[in-house]
């Protein structure tokens, strides 16, 4: 019966789909933005991401009262970052502040292929498209919406001449290879739950990982550039590039162990300083 009506529900989803791009292109990217933050924090707390939320901040060690706190103004954040997508190429760019800009000057320096691997946090399509502005030609995989023509019209949406998005599976890998070998770079968001990665230990508990990024590094001997973005008030963010890892910082460790350094070196910390701004609806810590 479902497959019956699958068809249909994925043309109304992609009508509504449709009508709700068009609204909004009509809009400026701050109205967008406060769109989303007012649906999402109105309609979020009726639905199971609440408690989904609530319990991975509980699983890492924030008590039950701020969690809860911390929840509210997360279905704000989530909300904002998924309406601005629609209008993502009106955003002022002027309004993007730069932390570290001598890390710049390092990574622009060295020769060899690099992997920059981010979480979702801030504003993660701002974040590559910033690097994309400063003329980085990335190489990128992701998941795939369920419904295709939805899938379709956000890939879309996110064309540039020296931007290069790959649907995860066998094909990506290979894409990904040869890129690496051509010299090229790598843009990764690496912070989500993959049950064919390493077990790793992740603020405190068990969570799987996922570690493709951590075996072309050691094979190819990259450079892993962390960088993230982080909203401030007025739909201004701050880009943060952290101290990049030289492979010869890494060359000793297993695939793994590089997959957990990343996560407790850098994503806690950046999750830590700003909790209300990671994507907490992941499942990370189910095993």
């Amino acid at each position: 019966m479902k497959n019956i009506f699958k068809p249909l529900f994925h043309n109304l989803e992609y009508i509504a789909f449709i009508a709700l791009n068009k609204f909004l292109k009509m809009l400026s990217f701050n109205t967008s933005s406060n769109i989303g933050s007012f649906l999402i924090s109105t309609l979020g707390p009726f639905t199971k991401y609440p408690k989904i939320i609530s319990k991975n901040l509980e699983n890492s060690g924030y008590k039950k009262l701020i969690a809860s706190s911390i929840a509210k103004e997360n279905l704000s954040q989530t909300g904002r970052v998924f309406f601005e997508f629609f209008n993502i190429n009106k955003f002022n760019w002027k309004s993007v502040y730069i932390e570290n800009e001598d890390i710049l000057q390092q990574i622009n320096e060295y020769k060899g292929s690099k992997i920059f691997i981010s979480a979702h946090i801030g504003n993660w399509e701002i974040t590559r498209n910033y690097l994309l502005n400063l003329g980085f030609k990335l190489h990128s995989v992701y998941r795939h919406a369920n419904n295709k023509k939805i899938d379709y019209h956000i890939q879309k949406n996110r064309d540039r001449k020296n931007a290069f998005f790959y649907r995860k599976g066998s094909e990506s890998a290979k894409n990904m290879i040869k890129a690496l070998k051509k010299n090229e770079d790598l843009a990764l968001l690496v912070d989500q739950r993959d049950s064919s990665g390493s077990l790793i230990n992740f603020f405190g508990k068990k969570a799987y990982a996922t570690d493709g990024f951590a075996h072309l590094a050691l094979k190819y001997k990259t450079m892993i550039c962390p960088v993230y973005s982080v909203r401030l008030k007025n739909s201004k963010f701050k880009f943060i590039y952290d101290e990049p890892l030289y492979f010869d910082d890494f060359k000793e460790l297993s695939a793994k162990s590089l997959v957990e350094k990343i996560h407790t070196e850098y994503f806690e910390k950046w999750i830590r300083e700003n909790p209300t701004q990671w994507l907490w609806v992941h499942q990370r810590w189910r095993i």
